[in-house]
């Protein structure tokens, strides 16, 4: 799949980590604590994470968005008020911080993340400024706040079949997360952009961070039907990469087949996009997508 420019520093890092391998990556170098890793996005800007069970690692995808936060927002967004959607870890909310960025609001589902994401924050600076949430999507945020831009990276998958979620709860070991952490990132992809006209300020942009095996054409598709006269939102493609398949734990490594299965349902039905190249290793489309006001909802 065409997708990586020749001058990313994507295009290095995929020719040397093999697929099963995330822990090579790089931008993300263990620490001389084994249970502390850094990443660097560059222009000096660098962050140690703890590295604790349950909460996902720094991901390929996450480098990706927070690339293009650094080359991409502009001073004047830096200086409004901006929310880490799905904040996972953290890292966003942390770059954004070192960035400059003083209005900065954090949120997320997972408890546990969210208290990762404080001793994150305290891991990499003195004091404590980001504000944390935690709830699912919008809910949990203090009432009326409106943001000027929104960072969101939802779940990358489609929601499974009966028949895949059975596969996964007879995987020997188990695949050491809910499937909540990796599936039905189509369903709250239509929920955040049905809510994001309420919280997102009239001038404001959001950044989301889509998953082509989504089925991004069908979730949009989706999405403007709910408005028969005009969606309220437009989207435009912002940066595209083509990311490996990474399996994070010996049990999704061994659920693998049952996968592929289901990617595949999901290209035929949905129009998830994926290739494999000569080697049978698949590769699917990280794109960083744009959300603003249509015109016709500016007024």
């Amino acid at each position: 799949m065409i997708g990586v420019s020749d001058k990313s520093w994507l295009v290095d890092l995929l020719s040397t980590v093999a697929p099963d391998r995330p822990d090579l990556v790089p931008e993300i170098a263990a620490d001389s604590d084994k249970h502390i890793y850094s990443t660097y996005f560059g222009l000096g800007h660098q962050l140690k994470m703890h590295d604790r069970p349950g909460v996902f690692k720094v991901s390929l995808a996450g480098m990706a968005l927070g690339s293009y936060l650094l080359k991409g927002l502009a001073q004047d967004e830096l200086t409004g008020r901006l929310l880490d959607l799905g904040t996972g870890s953290g890292i966003l909310a942390l770059l954004l911080r070192s960035l400059g960025a003083h209005d900065i609001t954090a949120s997320d589902v997972s408890t546990s993340a969210v208290g990762l994401a404080l001793e994150n924050e305290s891991l990499n600076f003195r004091s404590s400024r980001i504000r944390f949430f935690s709830g699912d999507l919008f809910v949990g945020l203090p009432e009326g706040d409106r943001y000027d831009t929104v960072i969101f990276n939802p779940p990358g998958w489609r929601t499974p079949s009966e028949k895949l979620l059975d596969r996964l709860r007879g995987n020997e070991d188990g695949i050491g997360m809910t499937p909540e952490t990796m599936f039905y990132g189509d369903e709250l992809l239509l929920r955040f952009l049905k809510d994001l006209p309420d919280r997102m300020n009239r001038t404001g942009r959001a950044i989301v961070g889509l998953n082509s095996l989504v089925g991004i054409r069908d979730v949009l598709a989706r999405y403007k039907a709910f408005y028969p006269t005009g969606a309220p939102l437009q989207f435009q493609l912002l940066e595209r990469h083509s990311l490996p398949l990474l399996f994070y734990s010996p049990g999704w490594k061994r659920a693998e087949p049952f996968l592929r299965e289901e990617f595949e349902a999901w290209r035929d039905s949905y129009g998830a996009a994926y290739t494999i190249d000569g080697q049978g290793r698949l590769y699917w489309s990280y794109e960083v997508v744009e959300c603003r006001r249509a015109p016709t909802a500016l007024g």
